[in-house]
């Protein structure tokens, strides 16, 4: 499976099916969503614009209280669903209403959490990479014993070192760690 990192907290999985995770991006999608999944509320998680252009007719699941807020149509899921082939965890975003963590194929989007939840055969993470949480993040990815853990959720050209502070402290772990760019993807197996 190929997963490709599009940005913000967005990003795009190629499997069975194509999965648009947070779909707020500052790089295209290479074509339409089939499943599009949103973590949470936060607008820079969401851009109405952006889930227009590339998953408009696709089905779209997220927690209750963002497809209220965004006034959006869809199937509202909570940690123990499942879509597709995509299991929904518990997830704990700071000043969020409901905020959902999503397992696929051994990848976890852990949208802006610092917690994760208990999952066997974690292939790759995308985490975001707060500093006050580098503790946490540390904990629970020597606990889910990930091949490959990517930061996201800064920006690239104005924030790099919340990043580059993240992959410091894993690489001190033993934990392997990859920045990408946006637009750009990595295989799993």
């Amino acid at each position: 499976m190929r997963v490709r990192w599009l940005g913000n907290a967005c990003i795009e999985m190629f499997g069975e099916k194509h999965v648009l995770i947070d779909p707020n991006f500052t790089t295209e999608p290479e074509r339409k969503a089939d499943l599009v999944l949103l973590t949470h509320e936060h607008d820079d998680h969401f851009s109405k614009e952006d889930y227009k252009k590339f998953s408009a007719d696709a089905c779209f699941a997220a927690p209750r209280a963002s497809l209220e807020k965004f006034d959006l149509k869809g199937r509202a899921v909570k940690p123990g669903d499942k879509i597709d082939g995509v299991e929904v965890f518990e997830s704990d975003c700071w000043k969020s209403k409901e905020s959902v963590s999503y397992f696929y194929r051994g990848v976890l989007h852990a949208g802006d959490s610092a917690f994760f939840p208990d999952i066997e055969g974690v292939k790759l993470i995308f985490s975001a990479c707060f500093p006050d949480y580098y503790e946490d993040y540390v904990s629970a990815f020597k606990r889910l014993g990930p091949d490959l853990v990517v930061p996201f959720h800064y920006d690239p050209i104005e924030n790099l070192k919340d990043a580059e502070g993240l992959m410091e402290r894993l690489s001190g772990e033993g934990i392997a760690c990859e920045l990408l760019d946006p637009g750009e993807d990595i295989e799993i197996k």
